[in-house]
């Protein structure tokens, strides 16, 4: 090659430096040249390949945005809400015990307030509404945020704000005026027998506000009045809301001491059904319930990013290899001239560096967008500041890191492309090898490789032979070639179709999809095709969760509730009237209280009593609450239930639903909630002891794990199931009694609650809030799955493109071997659907394994079965589905394969 071919190859490039190569000022004159250079000439691609980079980084940056929002939003509503670490309640108005309250270790913040019960007016069906007395005062506990409307007027008695999701459920607006009538402390104390006509004064008040808080405070208690109206009224309650210090022993601390306090108080004998003190962790309770909802959305969004960030990151090094490899003679010559692999990637990186701000540009305009999007599903509810919000590190990290993966795709797939080697020339050698490697075979009817009639002993040229344009020996000019000349994909794929039986374009397809070849086409593909595997394990992982999800909100026993009606406080005269009712099939009565069950220094369940000597205060010898600062178990709430006989026995009783195992029939048996099971370790056929109230203890054995109805405020399956006479034993309160009736046939349980709702309190589908909030997620699923369908069929289509881009020149050699054209164009079909059943081969297992995991966490965290639901339907259709895609998708490809022309592509090289 001349100096002046050398200057006219790349715009007057010249060979810098003395005889030994180019010297370092020369190496960099030379980068500066080549890369102004090759931006003059195809600067638009290079802007192309940066917006393309710059939208997989944008769509990724923005998906992190909307993670961190969505995985953030409930504890930052704890901290703008102020949420209390404990929450302590109890009867009459007591300031002295308050203060003692307050004063207990741990504490380092409190504040005290006023609490009433008030049943709406002017409603369908019998309503109460907690009610929380603002007591006045500046305080850093509970400051529920105000999303709509405006605060109420401290001074005014007829303004009131309400939590965003009572007002939602009541059908409250902001101006809205309610009616309430207040129960008295005498009402309160007989809610469990009955009280007629609420005998507290009747209010009428503006709700000027809609608030929202975390924790369950808000549940329990929507309402919030001003001090003004609290100074008017006769509170039933009082809340102590304590803040405990940041450190591992606060809360252990604190709640024992809060014990021994409990232990100390006089009960009044008409309120055994409540404890002296009432102690709940809001914040900690508000979590776990959110729990499972926030793990689903962030587990679907990570998936939704890593399979864009993949798929997209592996079209984008394509079309940057594809872009390079164009110019690959171009470094070549650049190579003879004495500049290094590295400064011709150096230059092409340099003169990528425009599209590399673009790229910075694009990229962070992901996050700024998705600063509109609020967190998704129920977790749009607990954002404590609505609207547009982003975050300024990650704009900056989205744009340095488009501007860094643009900068690195350039000069990787620009060293790639140079590490190239030059075209074999195309002439009779190749034919020759190719003819050699199955001399008898010939190509008849649809491809078919047979052996042909006295293959063999015709002369050259004889019609008995498609090979008549080869010569049976390589010519004199190319003896003195390599005695193994480089096998081309073409043959090796012929040689490998040859033993075959079959159409020989079918073999070809399948080893052409197959082939794990050292050539540069196959190994361009394959990220592609890793898309395409990944995208498939996706959309498995996120059907088979999906459905798993719809099973639990769509089935009610599920999360244990198989009853159709549930009566508040149902007194015996009332169950009695509901059994002798003919349009009920089945009614049970459901006891409610709470049980200390005993516990070792790690927190699992004793299985004999703790027998223990006394060392303080504090002790109470063996069973007893509160030994010194130790804390010797754990409180849960308790259930039993008896069935009442109807005029008709029900085909199934109404009660819990047992996952495993069975119900408890005998007085020393009990069931365990799925929660409270692994909290507490027990299995089935394991024993606890639950101390009871008259200082002793109970050994139960463990017979099922199971869940029924949430009566008492606890967690989804957190609680226990034991006999009516083994309640009465260990119950640390007077339990709360409830009805479950489910209706007949014939009767709508809508109408049934309608025809009840006038006289008795009840609730129809008591749905928990841990799985309210996973029902809540609407069309998410769905949408997830169907991104990750796109996204696979995307990666696919890329894979297929890619491969039959490179794979051209095989094509061509194919077709001067004797294939038709219709047997070419059925290559890339097969290749396309033998790839497609390979990438769902690979991701329905795994799919399948990531979704049984990951409907565990969930499951665990919302504390029902972790039994899984396989998306069988789609299953069945993947198969079938991805064979059409790959038709559909290779068509182009086979179309284009058909009308090759491959002398003219072999002329060209």
């Amino acid at each position: 090659m001349t100096r002046a071919a050398g200057t006219r190859a790349r715009g007057g490039l010249r060979a810098p430096g003395g005889p030994g190569g180019p010297g370092t000022r020369g190496v960099l004159g030379a980068i500066g040249m080549i890369a102004r250079a090759e931006l003059r000439r195809r600067w638009t691609a290079l802007t192309a390949l940066g917006v393309l980079v710059g939208l997989v980084v944008a769509i990724v940056a923005g998906t992190t945005t909307l993670i961190r929002r969505t995985a953030t939003a409930h504890e930052r509503l704890e901290r703008a809400s102020a949420v209390p670490d404990l929450q302590v309640s109890f009867l009459r108005h007591d300031p002295e015990l308050a203060r003692r309250i307050a004063a207990v270790p741990g504490v380092v913040q409190s504040w005290t307030s006023a609490g009433s019960v008030g049943r709406l007016e002017d409603q369908a069906s019998v309503s109460y509404l907690g009610i929380l007395g603002d007591t006045g005062g500046s305080r850093d506990i509970y400051r529920p945020v105000v999303v709509s409307g405006r605060a109420a007027d401290p001074a005014s008695p007829d303004e009131v704000l309400l939590d965003e999701r009572a007002a939602a459920d009541l059908g409250f607006e902001v101006g809205d005026v309610m009616t309430l009538r207040l129960l008295t402390e005498s009402d309160f104390l007989n809610f469990d027998t009955g009280f007629g006509t609420p005998g507290g004064p009747l209010l009428k008040l503006e709700v000027t506000g809609l608030t929202r808080a975390a924790g369950e405070s808000a549940r329990q208690m929507p309402l919030t009045i001003t001090p003004a109206l609290v100074n008017r009224l006769d509170m039933v309650t009082t809340v102590v809301m304590l803040r405990l210090a940041p450190t591992p022993e606060a809360m252990t601390t604190a709640t024992s001491a809060l014990r021994r306090i409990g232990q100390g108080l006089r009960t009044d004998p008409l309120a055994r059904e409540f404890p002296p003190l009432l102690v709940a962790r809001p914040a900690t309770d508000g979590d776990a319930r959110i729990a499972a909802t926030q793990r689903v959305l962030v587990t679907g969004l990570v998936v939704f990013a890593a399979v864009v960030g993949v798929a997209g990151l592996a079209a984008a090094g394509q079309a940057f290899y594809r872009h390079h490899a164009a110019g690959a003679r171009d470094q070549r010559i650049e190579a003879v001239l004495g500049l290094p692999a590295l400064g011709r990637a150096s230059a092409r990186a340099l003169a990528a560096a425009p599209a590399a701000g673009v790229a910075a540009a694009v990229a962070a305009s992901g996050p700024l967008l998705a600063g509109s999007l609020e967190p998704l599903g129920p977790l749009a509810g607990m954002e404590p500041h609505p609207g547009y919000a982003t975050h300024t590190a990650l704009i900056c990290i989205a744009a340095a890191a488009g501007l860094v993966t643009t900068t690195l795709l350039a000069a990787v797939s620009a060293f790639r492309a140079g590490q190239q080697p030059a075209p074999a020339q195309v002439t009779q050698a190749t034919a020759v090898q190719a003819t050699a490697v199955a001399p008898t075979a010939t190509l008849r009817g649809v491809g078919g490789l047979t052996e042909a009639p006295g293959a063999g002993h015709g002369r050259a040229g004889s019609p008995q032979s498609p090979w008549s344009a080869v010569p049976a020996w390589p010519s004199p000019a190319r003896r003195a070639a390599p005695a193994r000349p480089p096998r081309t994909p073409a043959s090796r794929i012929t040689r490998n179709a040859v033993a075959r039986r079959g159409p020989a374009w079918w073999w070809i397809g399948v080893t052409f999809a197959l082939d794990r070849g050292r050539d540069r086409w196959s190994a361009a593909r394959r990220p592609a095709i890793t898309g395409t595997a990944i995208g498939v394990t996706g959309l498995i992982a996120a059907a088979t969760i999906a459905g798993s999800m719809s099973r639990l909100v769509d089935e009610p026993q599920r999360y244990g509730w198989n009853a159709d009606l549930e009566i508040t406080d149902a007194r015996p005269e009332i169950v009695n009237r509901l059994a002798a009712d003919p349009r009920i099939a089945a009614v049970s009565m459901l006891d409610v209280s709470t049980a200390t069950v005993e516990i070792d220094g790690q927190g699992h369940a004793l299985s004999m009593p703790d027998v223990i000597t006394a060392h303080g205060p504090g002790d109470a010898g063996p069973g007893a609450i509160g030994r010194g600062d130790a804390d010797p178990g754990v409180d849960l709430t308790v259930y039993a239930l008896s069935a009442k006989p109807t005029a008709v026995p029900p085909p199934r009783p109404v009660g819990w639903t047992i996952f495993e195992g069975a119900a408890p029939a005998r007085t020393n048996e009990v069931a365990v909630g799925p929660r409270a099971a692994r909290r507490l370790d027990l299995r089935v056929g394991d024993h606890l002891s639950i101390a009871t109230n008259n200082g002793g203890n109970a050994r139960l054995r463990v017979v099922g794990i199971g869940v029924g109805p949430v009566l008492n405020g606890e967690r989804l399956g957190e609680s226990l199931l034991v006999a009516p006479d083994m309640l009465a034993r260990v119950q640390r309160t007077q339990p709360m009694r409830s009805a479950l009736v489910r209706a007949v046939a014939q009767v709508d349980p809508v109408n049934l609650a309608a025809a009840l709702g006038t006289e008795y309190e009840l609730a129809a589908g008591l749905m928990p809030a841990e799985v309210a909030n996973l029902g809540s997620m609407g069309r998410l699923p769905a949408l997830l799955q169907a991104v990750l369908a796109a996204l696979a069929i995307a990666a696919a289509g890329h894979a297929v493109g890619t491969t039959w881009r490179h794979a051209q020149r095989e094509l061509a050699i194919l077709r001067t071997l004797g294939f038709t054209p219709a047997q070419t164009a059925r290559i890339p079909l097969v290749t396309s659907c033998v790839t497609a059943l390979l990438a769902v081969t690979a991701g329905v297992p795994l799919g399948l394994l990531l979704g049984r995991l990951a409907w565990w966490e969930i499951a665990a965290a919302t504390g029902v079965s972790t039994d899984l639901a396989v998306p069988v339907e789609l299953l069945v259709a993947l198969p079938a589905a991805a064979v059409l895609i790959g038709l559909a998708i290779a068509a182009m490809p086979a179309s284009r394969a058909g009308r090759l022309l491959p002398g003219a592509l072999l002329r060209g090289e």
